[in-house]
């Protein structure tokens, strides 16, 4: 698969994960030190941050912030 190919994989994926109320990467970064301290693979997500866990699968740059402050939670 060329460079072509995965980008436009990527932007199919990221059009169909879209919902009707959208955040942006500033709302979502503003909200992801809150989202790390409830965050639990195996829980149930609190409604409040559905918009929140919906922006990380369509943006890298919000993820790789949540990974890098789950990290950091799960340090402690």
């Amino acid at each position: 698969m060329n460079e072509i190919e995965r980008k436009l994989i990527e932007l199919l994926s990221s059009v169909s994960h879209t919902n009707e109320k959208e955040i942006d990467c500033d709302e979502c970064l503003h909200r992801v030190a809150a989202y790390v301290e409830q965050f639990h693979p195996d829980a149930d997500l609190s409604p409040e941050f559905w918009d929140v866990a919906a922006h990380l699968r369509i943006c890298p740059e919000c993820r790789e912030e949540f990974q890098a402050l789950l990290n950091l939670h799960r340090a402690d």
